[in-house]
């Protein structure tokens, strides 16, 4: 499987895991309500890394270059 597939899945992932926590947050009440809102929101924010990171290894496996070749 190639890196910028992984990249893609890890940031789709991040996404669901991200409203799971959130709207499993929002059912309960609470300090644990809280923390899995913080959470969902936590993991929410690494979605777009994932995504850039995915269109930059996908970008390298057109040229043919690997994804630590800053040359």
């Amino acid at each position: 499987m190639k890196t910028s597939n992984v990249l893609y899945i890890l940031g789709y992932a991040s996404i669901i895991l991200s409203a799971t926590n959130f709207l499993r947050g929002k059912a309960k009440d609470g300090q644990e309500q809280d923390i899995k809102e913080r959470d969902g929101l936590f993991l929410g924010h690494w979605a777009p890394t994932f995504f850039i990171l995915g269109k930059v290894a996908e970008d390298r496996e057109k040229d043919g270059r690997s994804l630590l070749d800053f040359s």
